[in-house]
């Protein structure tokens, strides 16, 4: 099978991608700017900025054949949106969203008119705002608007884009709020289905999105939070 390369593989959602690629027999190369976890140590593993050229092309470099893209890369800078900076939300859009472009037009031109496919990991926060997050947010809702972008102007070639928007998920890097049993029963009240959900519940949607059982879905955004944002927040009563 042709390979998948990964932008963003070391975190909760990115690792659990890679892990669920791999079991479903994908060739995967991952760029990270942290190193692989333990049961990761044999994948080709690009330690450096997604942003570089030729970082990315290095990825693409050590599959040979690559028609799969994931972008699943984080940036934020949090405070209030009266203290935040021009330049700390364009570095934040920078990683977030325009990373995403130069790899897609790489998988696009390597791919050499073969069917392709990608996925960009957005958030709820795409179209929700929440106190001093507001760089995050714009990133996210930036890559959606280029996940159609692309599965429009790229589609005639072959590439179907989609995104996948996550709600609120089980990482280590949020761990601080679903140990906390208060917290946790606070954020798991909000969500109809009555769960929260692991990365691997998110790697399942990304490794359908990229096979060939979705070959005719492209520039969809496919929310997995539960139901949470399909509630009105109003009191029942």
């Amino acid at each position: 099978m042709s390979g998948v390369v990964v932008l963003g593989g070391a975190g909760g959602i990115g690792s659990a991608i890679v892990r669920a690629l791999l079991a479903a027999g994908r060739p995967v190369a991952v760029v990270d700017i942290a190193p692989p976890p333990p049961e990761l140590a044999g994948v080709p593993w690009i330690l450096g900025d997604a942003t570089d050229s030729a970082v990315i092309g290095a990825a693409f470099d050590a599959l040979g054949s690559v028609t799969g893209l994931v972008h699943c890369l984080l940036a934020e800078h949090r405070a209030a949106l009266a203290e935040q900076t021009s330049d700390a939300v364009l570095s934040v859009l920078d990683i977030g969203a325009v990373s995403a472009l130069e790899p897609l037009q790489q998988l696009l031109a390597r791919a050499g008119g073969r069917p392709c496919a990608a996925v960009l990991v957005s958030s709820i926060h795409a179209e929700l705002a929440w106190g001093g997050q507001a760089p995050y947010a714009m990133a996210k809702a930036a890559l959606e608007a280029l996940g159609r972008a692309a599965a429009v102007e790229f589609g005639p070639r072959g590439l179907r884009c989609n995104v996948v928007r996550p709600g609120f998920v089980m990482v280590p890097r949020n761990a601080h709020r679903w140990q906390d049993g208060d917290t946790r029963d606070a954020l798991t009240r909000v969500q109809p289905l009555g769960e929260l959900a692991q990365p691997d519940d998110i790697a399942r949607v990304v490794d359908f999105l990229l096979s060939d059982e979705a070959r005719v879905v492209s520039g969809a955004t496919v929310t997995v939070d539960g139901a949470m944002t399909a509630a009105l927040p109003e009191p029942a009563t």
